[in-house]
């Protein structure tokens, strides 16, 4: 499947999915995350923020526990 995505930047992306996804919602980012360990981030206004890959190594709490670090880090550097 094919997703077209935008930034806030305006950049338009396609992103490839396959496989089996699963969509959570975060504090400040929502994600979507594949059964291979990569995830897509998207702001709450639902504009694409990137991606990221490895976090399947991590048990799923280690892996919540990095992502909600990530966007503890994201509020602070935005204030």
């Amino acid at each position: 499947m094919k997703l077209r995505v935008q930034h806030e930047n305006g950049l338009i992306e396609i992103l490839t999915l396959d496989g089996h996804w699963e969509i959570v919602e975060g504090t400040t980012l929502d994600r979507i995350r594949s059964d291979r360990g990569i995830e897509h981030f998207f702001t709450k206004d639902g504009f694409y923020d990137g991606w990221g890959s490895g976090l399947g190594e991590e048990s799923g709490a280690r892996a919540d526990e990095i992502v909600s670090a990530m966007e503890q880090k994201r509020e602070f550097d935005r204030d």
